[in-house]
């Protein structure tokens, strides 16, 4: 991770630009989920879409109750796809409060039932949705996130609500 934070951190030294627009961004979530962060910006930065590739079960713990019977022991891999809309954007830009909503599959290994011998692999998804602040730092094309939100699972166990919160670094790539 400080790796990647250095490698973020120098790539926007050697890119930094005076107040360019924005094209894409890429970052590192922290929280649930854990991951990669991509994001495409629209509509002069006003609305995004952020993929995120990573894992779950990181913030609140590998063994989480999913059902009666059944204890989820282990990270799960998981993508998001979010399109936010900001809805304040501050007055030097450097300040943004967004809203999203989306998608987010989830596979993950689930030990097995009372009489069953082997783990076997669940695949869920369902409805996403999150809100945040974005504070791009003065002078350079990084900026730190933090956003809190849900994820819903529709398949297979209808209305398993799980709460999202994340903090995160992204590079923002500016327009050439």
């Amino acid at each position: 991770m400080k790796k990647i934070c250095a490698l973020l951190l120098t790539l926007s030294l050697l890119n930094s630009a005076n107040a360019q627009e924005r094209n894409w961004a890429v970052g590192l979530k922290v929280g649930e989920p854990l991951g990669l962060n991509i994001r495409k910006y629209f509509r002069e930065e006003t609305r995004a879409f952020d993929l995120n590739l990573g894992t779950f079960g990181f913030l609140y713990g590998r063994e989480r109750s999913y059902r009666k019977e059944t204890i989820y022991d282990e990270f799960g891999l998981m993508v998001q796809a979010l399109l936010h809309h900001n809805f304040i954007k501050g007055k030097n830009d450097n300040l943004n409060l967004y809203f999203g909503y989306g998608a987010q599959f989830n596979s993950r290994n689930r030990t097995p039932d009372i009489g069953q011998s082997d783990k076997f692999r669940v695949v869920s998804f369902g409805p996403a949705g999150n809100a945040g602040v974005e504070v791009i730092i003065p002078e350079n094309d990084i900026s730190v996130f933090l956003d809190a939100g849900f994820y819903m699972e529709i398949a297979p166990k209808p209305f398993f609500l799980a709460p999202n919160i994340n903090v995160g670094l992204r590079l923002n790539l500016p327009k050439k």
